[in-house]
């Protein structure tokens, strides 16, 4: 009896301990912290979502965008984007294309929205530009 249930307790967490490395290893924080690591793009969004920030990572830089609906009536419809990132100091590697690119990539998923970039941001993309 006391080895069934010693078997029984094995069995579960070894499906616990799968479960929590599933868990882990399909985590979009995990996935955008190792981009970011590895200077590649990543894009974290839920379009759904209008009041949950989108997060994307881009030559080793986090930029996170708050969406801006017009209005209550249209909860579905991004007006505006504002994109601000923590480290702009970490900006001065960046081209004009490579801002150019941040908004592609932004406007694929949100085609018909304005992006508006933070006063750094702005500092650094005409830096870039000359």
């Amino acid at each position: 009896m006391a080895i069934t249930v010693f078997r029984i307790v094995l069995l579960a967490l070894l499906i616990y301990f799968i479960y929590m490395a599933v868990k882990f290893y399909a985590n979009p924080k995990r996935k955008l912290r190792l981009a970011q690591s590895k200077e590649n793009f990543y894009f974290i969004d839920e379009q759904k979502n209008t009041r949950k920030n989108l997060q994307l990572t881009y030559k080793g830089v986090l930029f996170e965008g708050e969406k801006h609906i017009p209005s209550k009536d249209h909860p579905l419809f991004i007006h505006t984007i504002f994109v601000w990132t923590e480290t702009p100091e970490k900006l001065s590697s960046f081209s004009a294309d490579d801002y150019e690119e941040v908004e592609r990539k932004v406007l694929e998923r949100y085609p018909n929205c304005k992006i508006d970039w933070d006063q750094p941001i702005k500092k650094a993309k005409k830096a870039g530009e000359r």
